[in-house]
């Protein structure tokens, strides 16, 4: 066996075995391959893409690269909840909790701030001692105690990390499988029973197209289906930010205040955490009769909501997922006296209300350039060194839809200092987009699916 000849058979789009799979991402891995011939290898799948079962041995040959996570002293169902990323996506602080309190386990290992998009770290972060590197006992420890952790994964799919970097440099990010292979191998090393994704589709997501976006969850699925997983998608829109908060520290206070029951606050995340609570539940209280069933079947969310969501806002009303958010925080040695009062360590820099200009429906927002301007405020490092500023950020007043007056506040702009608010402006500037008349339907959650 040898690169060249793996190289002309995926070039003319010939199936290749799970050996050639393999040898491929692990000499690599073990920089035994160098990186134009693998860059050759990813812009041919790129291309030429790769079937179902190629897809489930590129995923298993990365999963092998690394640890895979062992939850077998904990009793009860496991289930791990994901998101592809967007602007405000507070829903693992807030559903974390939330589930919790119905008894099933939640091992959360989450990441940082990648490009546009907010990391789940980065918000726990902000929190005074919030600890997030837990290693394997810690984590065990804290799910028969706690029964949820949210931490940095540990050394998981090694292999996906070295392969990203190279589909970063070569233009080979977007493709299909080599998306699913690189979430899943992850998903699948955490070794959960049940795995809940949340794929984001629209102008501030990473799959910006409703097609693309049901084409990786239905990949998804069947490398699942290979790992005999149960897992449920829901699609859920991105083309505007999903929490009017949008920011590290601002984000925890605006989970403390839907916890709090404060939810008809939060319009669409409320019905984005409904949504996902809802799919959770189902899947756990069917988790053994989904075991056996590997057939891709599509489900309407309102139905599952009609069954869930009066349990789920009663056990909110009830204030046991604040407490157990509490517990958390505690758990993991964070100051839990932000629970009682949110805004404590809440310290911006420089605050800056920003007014429309014009009279008008908000017909558009350009969400990802909204997530670049709260990075330039303060929320974003361009090197590994570089710290963030936890009180920068932005709290919309309006979104999608809504109708402005004239010398309206939309927004308010928290940055670290006045060169990088400046910075900011200048994109926000170009981002929303006032008309007369409102052309879009929202549409919340576009579909979900499950095995």
């Amino acid at each position: 066996m040898n690169v060249y000849d793996i190289l002309h058979k995926k070039r003319w789009n010939k199936k290749l075995s799970d050996k050639e799979i393999d040898f491929m991402i692990k000499k690599f891995y073990y920089s035994e391959i160098p990186d134009y011939q693998m860059a050759a290898f990813l812009t041919s799948i790129a291309i030429n893409s790769l079937t179902e079962e190629e897809t489930f041995y590129f995923t298993k040959s990365i999963i092998e690269t690394g640890q895979i996570m062992d939850y077998s002293q904990v009793p009860g169902i496991k289930l791990d909840k994901h998101s592809t990323g967007g602007v405000g996506d507070t829903v693992s602080l807030i559903a974390i909790p939330i589930l919790a309190t119905f008894n099933i386990k939640l091992p959360k290992l989450s990441g940082r701030a990648l490009g546009h998009t907010g990391g789940t770290i980065d918000k726990l972060e902000s929190i005074p001692n919030f600890n997030v590197n837990l290693n394997k006992e810690e984590m065990i420890d804290s799910l028969n105690k706690v029964g949820a952790f949210i931490a940095l994964p540990l050394d998981l799919a090694s292999a996906d990390k070295k392969i990203y970097a190279l589909r970063d440099l070569t233009a080979n990010v977007d493709s299909i499988p080599l998306i699913a292979s690189s979430i899943m191998s992850k998903k699948i090393a955490a070794n959960s029973d049940i795995i809940v994704l949340d794929v984001k589709y629209g102008n501030g997501a990473f799959m910006t197209d409703y097609e693309s976006a049901i084409n990786l969850s239905k990949t998804m699925l069947k490398i699942g289906k290979y790992f005999n997983k149960v897992i449920g998608i829901i699609i859920s829109d991105m083309n505007e930010m999903l929490n009017s908060y949008i920011g590290n520290y601002l984000e925890v206070v605006s989970a403390i205040s839907f916890l709090k029951g404060n939810y008809n606050n939060f319009n669409k995340l409320k019905y984005v955490i409904l949504s996902i609570c809802s799919l959770s539940l189902y899947l756990y209280e069917n988790y053994e009769q989904l075991q056996n069933n590997k057939e891709l079947k599509e489900i309407n969310i309102q139905e599952l909501l009609d069954r869930y969501e009066t349990k789920i806002i009663k056990k909110i009303d009830s204030l046991e997922p604040l407490n157990k958010f509490k517990e958390i925080i505690e758990n993991q040695k964070g100051d839990s006296s932000i629970i009682n009062d949110e805004y404590k360590y809440f310290t911006p820099k420089v605050i800056f209300d920003y007014y429309s200009k014009v009279e008008g429906y908000i017909d558009f927002i350009d969400t990802y350039n909204l997530g670049l301007a709260a990075g330039i405020l303060g929320l974003s490092r361009k090197t590994k060194e570089d710290v963030i500023d936890n009180n920068s950020g932005i709290i919309m007043y309006k979104r999608l839809g809504d109708y402005v007056k004239s010398g309206e506040k939309l927004m308010t702009l928290f940055a670290k200092d006045q060169q990088s608010l400046e910075e900011a402006l200048k994109i926000i500037e170009n981002s929303i987009k006032i008309q007369k008349n409102y052309s879009n339907s929202i549409k919340y959650i576009y579909n979900s699916f499950f095995i």
